[in-house]
């Protein structure tokens, strides 16, 4: 019984895992709000209003979502903490804690579908070049200057 739990988490875990990493591949925030992300990918009025709409509903679940994984990993460092709790009891646990991290994720991923259909497949892509950009830009960046510090003590 205990092992088609385990089992079902882990095909849980594999089955989100894409989603969130190409979740990740999103801006962070509202970058509709963002006037030049906006006008460089024509966002109407309609558009922002109904990203704000899912954003704040997303935000909602998200809070409560992160609260219920903080809850299932208090449990479970406190049944860790106890010398006495069974091997069963701290699996059970940990199935727990991994499925609010899944519904978690699952809601992070439906965000992203959300967004994604609202703004189109090719104003889509277009924003998750301009993510990437932005990302290696912000990486190099941070690199030169890890550079630049070591110049000057040198």
């Amino acid at each position: 019984m205990l092992d088609k739990k385990v089992w079902s988490v882990l095909i849980v875990i594999l089955l989100f895992f894409p989603p969130v990493v190409w979740g990740q591949d999103m801006m962070d925030g509202k970058w509709w709000k963002n006037r030049k992300i906006a006008e460089k990918l024509e966002i109407t009025k309609t558009e922002k209003r109904l990203l704000d709409e899912r954003y704040v509903e997303s935000r909602r679940k998200l809070i409560s979502l992160k609260s219920d994984v903080e809850k299932e990993r208090f449990e479970l460092d406190n049944l860790l903490d106890q010398g006495g709790s069974k091997k069963e009891s701290i699996q059970d646990q940990y199935i727990r804690l991994e499925e609010a991290r899944a519904n978690l994720s699952k809601e992070r991923f439906n965000l992203f579908l959300e967004v994604r259909n609202i703004v189109g497949i090719e104003r889509y892509q277009e924003l998750k070049a301009m993510h990437r950009s932005r990302r290696t830009k912000t990486s190099k960046r941070s690199i030169d200057e890890k550079w630049d510090k070591r110049d000057r003590r040198d």
